[in-house]
């Protein structure tokens, strides 16, 4: 005999997560850390409560549209800005409500073309911070791997590490020209990669150099972070011909060859 089963009982709908407001915020400083790297520091009494409590935290920029001298603010749930990217805050300094964030300048884009004549006294709006990596402090080695995207995401991770960590950074980069010291207090190896000015190549370097290393101890934990489609790629090196647990890796996809704005929650775990 067969019975039919009862129908569960409706639920309410669960309710939509509320975005935090927008802040305002103002350039006041601009460093140069390399050719193509810029650290840009914002300021705003906005910024009182602004916290991020792991390593490699991700906002979102708002920038302006072309004749704009700043952007408007944006309305609650209104559609996100067309101008709006993804970074990781550095340095939080919450007793001046300030924040460090460095830019990358790849090329035309509104990030990158603002960020490349940036100066003091010019406006954005911050939204976040969203969620980091989730460190396991235990863990006898950390192995970085990213290209120059991830540099502000290594940072904080290597921030937040203890003196009694060993870690391992790979970065790609265009060419040497854009290698600089990492500030850690643990015990950090750094091997700059040259990949040359051609995006269409990202990753190869990478993987050569993973390649050529061999297996990592078994029982590392690996943040990697670099173009989609080469995160992927390593991600699939790592597990399938150098025997990396999957649940050892971490993976972001930061941006996307040909993509304009590359979504901030491309994990990789397809691959």
């Amino acid at each position: 005999m067969s019975t039919t089963p009862a129908t569960p009982a409706a639920t309410p709908d669960a309710a939509p997560r509320k975005r935090r407001p927008p802040r305002r915020v103002q350039v006041t400083r601009v460093q140069t850390l390399s050719p193509l790297m810029r650290r840009i520091t914002l300021q705003g009494a906005e910024l009182e409560g602004f916290e991020v409590n792991d390593p490699a935290s991700y906002m979102k920029l708002i920038f302006p549209e072309p004749g704009q001298t700043e952007p408007e603010r944006p309305l609650p749930d209104a559609p996100r800005p067309k101008s709006m990217r993804t970074y990781t805050p550095l340095a939080v300094r919450n007793d001046v409500n300030e924040v460090d964030v460095d830019f990358v300048l790849h090329g035309d884009g509104p990030a990158s073309t603002w960020a490349a004549q940036a100066q003091a006294g010019q406006v954005l709006y911050l939204m976040g911070p969203g969620p980091g990596y989730k460190l396991a402090l235990d863990a006898p080695l950390h192995v970085l791997i990213g290209d120059d995207s991830a540099l502000p995401a290594f940072e904080t991770i290597l921030a937040a590490l203890p003196a009694s960590a060993q870690v391992q950074v790979l970065v790609e980069v265009v060419d040497t020209a854009e290698e600089r010291p990492l500030q850690s207090a643990a015990k950090v190896e750094t091997q700059w990669l040259a990949r040359g000015a051609d995006n269409t190549q990202a990753g190869t370097a990478l993987e050569a150099a993973l390649r050529k290393a061999g297996a990592p101890a078994a029982d590392a934990r690996i943040y990697l972070a670099c173009e989609a489609a080469a995160m992927r790629s390593i991600r699939k090196l790592l597990i399938e011909e150098l025997g990396v647990e999957r649940s050892h890796i971490v993976g972001r996809g930061y941006w996307k060859l040909g993509t304009v704005n590359h979504p901030d929650h491309d994990y990789g775990e397809d691959a």
